[in-house]
């Protein structure tokens, strides 16, 4: 139903009506992405008019990440299409789109590129976009059922199908020469409209694989838009594969149909050949006899040496068959593609949705045979398809015309009968002469079937995808493992395989359609293990087998890497495997999944970045000591030079990240490396010698290594397995996601080295903490409040240095090291009251520290939810919380809270941070908390009157002056309209708020040259304005200006407005952290901005902030948008890292621009020294 409610949630195009819904917050893959638009009665964008490309980029201009749309490539049979049937008949791909990679198939459409799209892994999780049609507008409506009740008249040649006449016509011809003639004969170019009409050309007019004809579609009038030559709508294509091409410099604007299947490409409209036309037909005049095909029984059809019948009553397939015997006849067979093809058009417009075939495993479960006997040569299933359950098979219409879907045989449906025709001798085929020899050495058959298998068993980054599974097989001759029998099965059966998994020739990846053999081999046997084929989290498509499951049938995440099975005819010349590596036609290598390139030349890191990604990959991310090794072996028999930029950087504060945000687990230093030298070397090199790595300057030219991922380690999906019950703790423990936890070490006795303390975690049963993510690092870090002493967690490099691992074998999927880690030792939890509470640091083991130790629930011991009245405050240190779990704008949330007596909550440590973070995660709602600007002057300050030391900010917060205040469910803060309602958090504290300290009257330095200080308040302040303001700042004890608040801001506005006219914006003290917070230089608390209208924009890399002179306004600024003064503006950081300062303005002083800057310092105090 569509009421306002839906409404709110979409957006809808007002000419059209199509309604459209922008989840750019989600991260999907495309399959989940998918599933979600399906469960909400609609589909995955497809666009298929210039009008609804443009009103989408209107739409989404704003918006910089890219969004999963309906366009796919991931059947292998044919080319790119729209997910839920629309025509692929606009083309608006990014430049170098589509990519050849084989595994992206699946396609985005990217806003920062002008709505451009670009094909991407299905496995990667970004946004996506709903499409919703407008039902009440049917612009163009194909003929129902196959029109012979009123019988067509057609000339002599031509054959009639729903309504008209078709001709093939094969002396050659140039497009507009076919068009012509076919115009000529009061016809067209044939335009196609759905599937039946497709397959009645391939099955009935004569068409053969061996043909390349001319149809009408084009793209004469508009580039990439293609229309049919006869005015129709478009509304079906069936592309080859690669089809349609757009990097091809020739214009290919017309459309030919060729192959055994009859798709379509498009090709050079010069090009000579045959060529097919469609013109409307005569109707008959009343009474006419209608035709019947020679050699077939009143109300049969002929096609081929057979007769078809379509049964006009609802029986069940015994019953079917039965019928079918009285007329002499059988359940229909189906021995190839044509003959698929005509039975498609023959039932796939008709109202009844299945049709019984005569092919079923009732007789032998798992096998698939035809009731006449017939071998089965030919499938062709329907969606996840066909699975565990025993059954009938019966031909779908409508939407799935012509797929094959397996039923209850006890269900009724209409049926297709099948007969020779009279006077046909039929001889059935003689079998071939197979070359039943031996098998090449290694590789297993028996004396009853034509292949031989061999299982390849790798290590480590050896493993293959499917994809490169498939590759590999087809490579030496063969292809992956087809199981086709009972005794093929029991063949790799015998083999005795290790417990893990081995890829099969089994794939699904296209939703739409069922299960197929990847050597094309019919699917005429199955042997699934127990509740599959089950596509957990909508992403498996493809098959293995595993000795641990009797070596039945799974399906699996294609992108996993696992062992393989090949198979290769007997008699078929094996060919030797690869030991080179092999070449793109681009020059990168292909590794372990990966592609890699080796530079010849050596660059600054920003013009290595630039040409990775140009090349659509960035600088290489080494996750594992194997991976590294393979760089370091490679540049050292071939790199020209002695080291290579890789994609470890290290920011200002000394913080470790790869470029596309991995996680920092394996590293490889150099002796002494990383030692940060002179504060400036903030990009890491991998040297030729030992392969290792050194920190070093961004701008030193070096070589670089390129990557391309072909899957992704971030996104990669792993294995399910099954969650453990429900249990409790023993006591004194705490539970948390269904794991028990305990804190050692707040005596001095407790506190222990890193292995006596793992040592003492196993004693009882469980291991040293691991941290899998931010909801077990926020809840542990509440619980640091109790502990006296920094803590020991499982994380170690113990048995291979710089590799860390977790104790309990888990996986290392999240890390949150404190500034310069890791370097060498084990790690604990950083316990002080300040922001890196909670952060990890790695400290040798011997170190004496307390621990934390896990374990797994026990279903054993009675866990009872502690369900906290709604009225009851919950304790948490000093202070008492309650979560009002009812949606209120602030004011209202505030009032609540006061007749409470309490307030809306401060949040004034990390402890309280995450307790109050996890009641947001428990109830999955953000909750007001006590900031609004709009109360307090204009500045973020507690209103119950706490002064603000400690923020978690979100990235780019606070984006506006005047707004509230809510912890979100990152856990951050972020500011929204008063009016928006979210839960909210009360807070009563034992614990009076201190007043503010009173004003301090000292006296600023004297005024020199041509320098004057200027006193507001407790500071002194004076504008600088020449190129050395950085280095005149830390000779006077100063830094660049914070702004406290609404006066301050006043104040210095003034203070630069008459300069305007000769300098139009002053730095003040604000940049942006790695994790995109904005802090100020002097530590102060960020509780007040007065951002320009529209900023913070954050475009590019703006992390340094400027005043303007006319309005005394804020704007984040860039060291990479060209208008700007300056190169290079300084890094973000939150200390007065001096030298730092000063290097980026000498390199401004070079470069011959100007910088102008604010300058803070305390007063001095008449009784005290300077601050």
């Amino acid at each position: 139903q569509w009421d306002n409610e839906t409404h709110r949630f979409w957006t809808t195009d007002p000419l059209t009506g199509t309604h459209y819904q922008i989840n750019s917050q989600s991260a999907l893959t495309w399959h989940q992405a998918r599933k979600s638009c399906q469960q909400q009665n609609a589909e995955l964008l497809s666009i298929t008019e210039i009008h609804e490309q443009m009103y989408l980029r209107g739409e989404l201009w704003k918006m910089r990440s890219a969004l999963w749309i309906g366009l796919n490539s991931l059947n292998f049979n044919y080319g790119w299409q729209w997910s839920g049937g629309s025509p692929f008949r606009y083309l608006n791909w990014d430049l170098g789109n589509p990519s050849l990679e084989p595994e992206k198939i699946c396609a985005v459409l990217n806003p920062r590129k002008g709505a451009k799209w670009e094909n991407r892994e299905c496995d990667q999780k970004v946004g996506y976009i709903c499409k919703k049609e407008n039902s009440t507008l049917d612009s163009f409506s194909l003929p129902s059922g196959r029109t012979q009740i009123t019988p067509n008249k057609c000339p002599e040649d031509w054959l009639p199908y729903t309504g008209h006449c078709y001709m093939i016509h094969r002396e050659p011809k140039v497009w507009k020469e076919a068009l012509a003639s076919c115009r000529k004969e009061d016809g067209d170019l044939a335009s196609i409209h759905n599937i039946e009409e497709h397959n009645f050309i391939v099955s009935q007019l004569g068409y053969k694989p061996i043909d390349e004809l001319w149809i009408g579609l084009n793209d004469l009038r508009i580039q990439m838009y293609f229309e049919w030559s006869d005015k129709m709508p478009v509304t079906y294509t069936k592309w080859l594969h690669g089809e349609p091409t757009t990097a091809n410099s020739r214009q290919e604007d017309c459309v030919v149909m060729k192959g055994q299947d009859g798709y379509w490409a498009d090709s050079v409209c010069g090009k000579k050949f045959g060529y097919i036309c469609k013109k409307s037909s005569l109707q008959d005049t009343p009474g006419t006899v209608k035709h019947i095909d020679p050699g077939c029984q009143k109300g049969w059809e002929r096609h081929g040496f057979y007769c078809y019948l379509i049964g006009h009553t609802f029986v069940t397939f015994s019953e079917a068959q039965k019928t079918c015997e009285r007329s002499k006849g059988y359940l229909t067979t189906v021995g190839d593609r044509y003959e698929q093809a005509y039975l498609t058009s023959l039932i796939g417009l008709r109202p009844e949705k299945y049709f019984w075939i005569g092919l079923s495993d009732v007789e032998k479960q798992g096998t698939f045979k035809w009731t006449d006997g017939e071998e089965v040569l030919f499938t062709h299933w329907n969606s996840a398809m066909p699975g565990r359950k025993p059954g009938c098979v019966a031909m779908r219409t409508g939407s799935a015309a012509g797929l094959w879907h397996v039923q209850d045989c006890e269900e009724k449906a209409k049926f297709l009968c099948k007969q020779p025709a009279e006077a046909m001798t039929l001889h059935p085929p003689v079998p071939e002469e197979k070359s039943y020899s031996k098998c090449p050495m290694g590789w297993d058959s028996n004396s009853n079937i034509s292949s031989c298998f061999k299982p390849f068993v790798r290590e480590g980054n050896q493993k293959k995808t499917w994809l490169e599974a498939q590759d590999f097989c087809r490579e030496i001759g063969g292809d992956l493992a087809a199981i086709n029998s009972e005794e093929e099965q029991q063949v790799i059966q015998d083999k005795e395989l290790s417990f893990r998994p081995f890829w099969i020739g089994l794939f699904c990846l296209d939703p739409d359609e069922g299960f197929f053999w990847s050597d094309g081999s019919p699917m005429r046997y199955k042997n699934w293990y127990n509740a599959e084929p089950n596509n957990e989290h909508g992403i498996e498509y493809c098959g293995t087998v595993n000795e641990e499951f009797s070596m039945n049938w799974i399906n699996t995440h294609c992108e996993h890497f696992n062992d393989w099975i090949c198979q290769i005819e007997k008699g078929t010349p094996l060919k030797p495997e690869q030991t080179k590596y092999e070449v793109t036609e681009d020059g990168w290598i292909i590794y372990g999944g990966k592609q890699y390139f080796f530079s010849t030349e050596s660059v600054p890191l920003e013009k290595a970045r630039e040409f990775c990604k140009k090349n659509f990959g960035d600088l290489v991310v080494i996750q594992s000591n194997s991976e590294r090794k393979f760089l370091w072996k490679y540049i050292l028999r071939n790199g020209q030079k002695e080291s290579y930029f890789i994609g470890l950087i290290l920011s200002v504060d000394q913080q470790f990240t790869w470029m596309d945000g991995s996680p920092v687990h394996y590293v490889a230093w150099a002796k002494n490396e990383p030692n940060y030298a002179n504060a400036e070397e903030n990009c890491v090199v991998m040297y030729k010698n030992f392969g290792l790595w050194n920190d070093i300057n961004c701008g030193n030219p070096n070589a670089f290594i390129c990557e391309r991922h072909s899957s992704s380690t971030v996104n990669s999906t792993f294995a399910v397995t099954a969650p453990s019950p429900p249990g409790g703790c023993p006591e004194s423990w705490l539970l948390f996601r269904n794991k028990c936890y305990k804190m050692f070490g707040s005596r001095d006795e407790d506190r222990v080295m890193w292995i006596p303390a793992h040592r003492t975690c196993i004693n009882f049963g469980g291991n040293l903490a691991s941290i899998p993510n931010e909801q077990v690092q926020a809840f542990l870090t509440y619980h640091l409040k109790d502990a006296k002493t920094d803590t020991w967690i499982g994380l170690n490099d113990i048995n291979s240095e710089l590799n860390f691992v977790w104790a309990d074998g888990s996986g290392v999927y999240y890390t949150n090291w404190i500034a310069g880690s890791p370097v060498v030792g084990e790690i604990t939890l950083y316990d002080s009251l300040q922001p890196e509470t909670g952060q990890w640091k790695d400290e040798p083991c011997y170190e004496a520290r307390g621990f934390i130790c896990q374990m797994d629930s026990d279903p054993k011991l009675s866990h009872s939810p502690t369900t906290i009245p709604a009225s009851d405050f919950t304790r948490c240190g000093d202070s008492s919380y309650l979560v009002i779990r009812s949606k209120m704008k602030w004011e209202e949330a505030r009032k609540n809270c006061q007749e409470k007596s309490s307030e809306l909550a401060s949040i004034l440590d990390p402890y309280s941070q995450s307790f109050l973070w996890l009641q947001v995660l428990e109830y999955g709602e953000p909750l007001w908390i006590g900031l609004n600007s709009n109360v307090t002057n204009g500045n973020y300050k507690w209103i119950d009157k706490w002064r603000m030391g400690y923020s978690k900010w979100a990235s780019d917060e606070p984006k506006q002056r005047v707004a509230c205040v809510y912890l979100d469910l990152d856990g951050t803060w972020k500011t929204a309209s008063c009016d928006q309602k979210y839960f909210s958090v009360c807070k009563q504290s034992d614990v009076m708020a201190p007043t503010d300290s009173p004003q301090l009257f000292g006296r600023c330095p004297e005024s020199e040259e041509h320098r004057s200080w200027v006193h507001f308040r407790s500071h002194c302040y004076y504008i600088e304005s020449s190129f050395f303001s950085v280095m005149s700042c830390f000779f006077s004890d100063a830094t660049l200006a914070s702004v406290e608040d609404h006066a301050e801001s006043i104040f210095l506005s003034h203070s630069i407005k008459p300069l305007e006219s000769k300098i139009t914006s002053f730095w003040i003290g604000m940049s942006k952290d790695v994790n995109g917070q904005w802090l100020w230089r002097d530590n102060t608390a960020v509780d007040f901005v007065n951002w320009n209208e529209e900023e913070p924009s954050s475009y590019g890399n703006e992390k340094c902030v400027e005043m303007y002179a006319s309005s005394g306004h804020w704007n984040d600024y860039s060291h990479s948008t060209g208008e700007k003064k300056h190169e290079e503006a300084p890094e973000p950081i939150h200390s007065m890292i001096w030298f730092v300062d000063i290097l980026v303005l000498f390199i401004l002083v070079s470069t011959g621009f100007s910088l102008f800057l604010l300058q803070k310092k305390k007063k001095t105090q008449p009784t005290t020294n300077r601050r």
